[in-house]
């Protein structure tokens, strides 16, 4: 039943597709979409919740809404009376709201004495037309299932020609490294909606199972006859050299290229080209699938390159993306059109909180239903203006510092991911050498099903004391929070970590965090 499915959303892929891409949007098209949407934003929020949620008797979030004792009409008087972000605040104090965990799948979801189980495919959006299915990266576990919708990537093409202009992109040559899955295919639309086609595609991985191959082939075909995208070139993700090649050339020949990937293979890239004496002066490094901290733009920075992050996720696609005035690394303004942001303190270490995000999805075609849901960030958010192209919009929510709340967990032992950045890549490479992509914590488990810890150490980084740099990572982590410090009493007991000499793990798709769970 789902193959007859899937080739019936290839089918409808195939006859929409040239009417998606024969006519671009133009920067007045984008800004009057924006304008619109802003000035419906209210409007837009009831209407969703109206049709994805009070229209579908099996939303995990109707059967929180009549827990509440909220009715739809409630929710138009909240929205009038307090607007989008006053009207989810109160929901989220009377239980209107999905964790983490539970928007996966992973947990049932509990308010009060009602508990439910639920399938990370009940927050599919029952309103969109399926033209094709990706899946999320799976950084924190089994990657979900997403539905792709042509409509979902025209509503999204606005926002990424204002980014584009606002940095003065348009003219640039345009580049992807990237792994080959499916999901690839919407960069490659989104793009050629507002504009832009890719001179080079260069993949970094194939999809590891036939079945998601042939997907893969199938609508990149469809999209390159339709679209006019390159057939892609493979560039392993521990060759970076050879983009850095690519990169010097067309520098030479007077361009200047953008390129889109992750931080990770940004700053491989940038070390390849520091190691033969280059300089990527005029390249743009176009970021998004990890966070970019003060460290990793700094050397990518080093480079020549400049660096401007985006922020999104599979479930939902771009939440919001970086100005040319941003006065944080990763700092982001909130495309308030398409999304509501408030946050909720949850407690992640012990007595520990973060303010994590909750997002509420305003566009009608987002492939999730999104209303007050967890996807795993907190954040610093403010409200200002910065003298940029978004501030025509009124766009004046900004994130920054926005980092993951999931958790390493071993040994009766939890520790926050997050508050490893700061001792991987900069701590370590200070006092030991090497850069911030040599050093990655990974959780694994032995023969015997215990948790067991590697402080991976690229080779490359030359001869080290490793006694000392296991007291000066331990030493570290203890002045993150007070509550880790009986957590590395125990390691130290135990023996449970120990220095391994390989380059850090990274996930299919090339990505090094700075820490790993490679446990069963």
């Amino acid at each position: 039943m789902q193959l007859a499915s899937d080739l019936y959303g290839l089918f409808r892929l195939a006859t929409g597709l040239r009417t998606f891409a024969r006519n671009p949007i133009s920067l007045e098209e984008s800004r009057a979409l924006i304008r619109r949407g802003m000035q419906l934003r209210e409007e837009s929020f009831v209407r969703k919740v109206e049709l994805a949620i009070f229209g579908n008797a099996k939303s995990p979030y109707l059967r929180l809404f009549r827990g509440a004792g909220c009715e739809l009409g409630d929710v138009k008087r909240l929205a009038k009376s307090e607007g989008v972000e006053g009207a989810l605040q109160i929901l989220r104090d009377s239980g209107i709201y999905v964790t983490f965990n539970e928007f996966k799948g992973r947990e049932p979801i509990r308010r009060g004495s009602d508990t439910f189980s639920v399938h990370d495919r009940d927050f599919d959006n029952k309103l969109i037309t399926s033209h094709f299915r990706g899946a999320s990266g799976g950084s924190s576990g089994k990657p979900s299932r997403i539905v792709v919708d042509l409509e979902h990537i025209a509503q999204t093409a606005p926002h990424h020609r204002i980014w584009f202009e606002d940095h003065g992109l348009m003219d640039r040559p345009l580049l992807l490294w990237s792994s080959g899955v499916t999901s690839v295919a919407n960069r490659h639309l989104l793009c050629t909606r507002y504009g832009m086609r890719f001179d080079k595609w260069f993949c970094s991985t194939k999809p590891s199972s036939v079945k998601d191959r042939l997907a893969a082939a199938c609508v990149h075909t469809l999209v390159r006859i339709a679209a006019g995208i390159p057939r892609y070139d493979m560039v392993p993700v521990d060759e970076p050299w050879r983009i850095s090649q690519y990169l010097v050339q067309i520098r030479g020949e007077g361009q200047r290229p953008c390129l889109i990937t992750t931080p990770s293979q940004a700053i491989q890239i940038c070390l390849a080209a520091s190691d033969k004496g280059h300089t990527l002066e005029d390249v743009t490094f176009l970021l998004g699938a990890e966070p970019l901290t003060t460290t990793r733009r700094a050397t990518i920075e080093e480079s020549g390159a400049r660096a401007v992050p985006t922020y999104g996720f599979a479930e939902g696609g771009n939440v919001g993306s970086q100005c040319r005035n941003a006065p944080v690394a990763d700092d982001i303004h909130v495309s308030l059109d398409a999304y509501a942001v408030i946050q909720r303190p949850r407690s992640i270490a012990g007595s520990e909180k973060v303010d994590a995000l909750l997002l509420t999805a305003l566009r009608p075609a987002s492939p999730k239903v999104l209303f007050n849901t967890e996807i795993g960030d907190y954040a610093v958010m403010a409200s200002h203006k910065c003298g940029c192209l978004f501030d025509e919009f009124d766009y004046h929510v900004h994130l920054h510092t926005i980092r993951s709340f999931d958790k390493l967990t071993g040994m009766g032992m939890t520790f926050i991911g997050a508050d490893l950045f700061q001792i991987m890549e900069e701590t370590l490479p200070l006092n030991f050498g090497g850069s911030a992509m040599d050093y990655q914590l990974v959780e694994l488990q032995d023969d015997r099903g215990l948790p067991c810890y590697q402080l991976r150490v690229s080779p490359e980084v030359g001869q080290i004391d490793e006694r000392l740099l296991l007291e000066t990572f331990l030493n570290e982590l203890g002045k993150q929070w007070s509550v880790y410090r009986w957590m590395i009493k125990i390691w130290r007991d135990t023996d449970v970590l120990q220095v391994q000499r390989e380059r850090p793990a990274t996930t299919p798709q090339g990505k090094v965090f700075p820490f790993r769970t490679l446990r069963e």
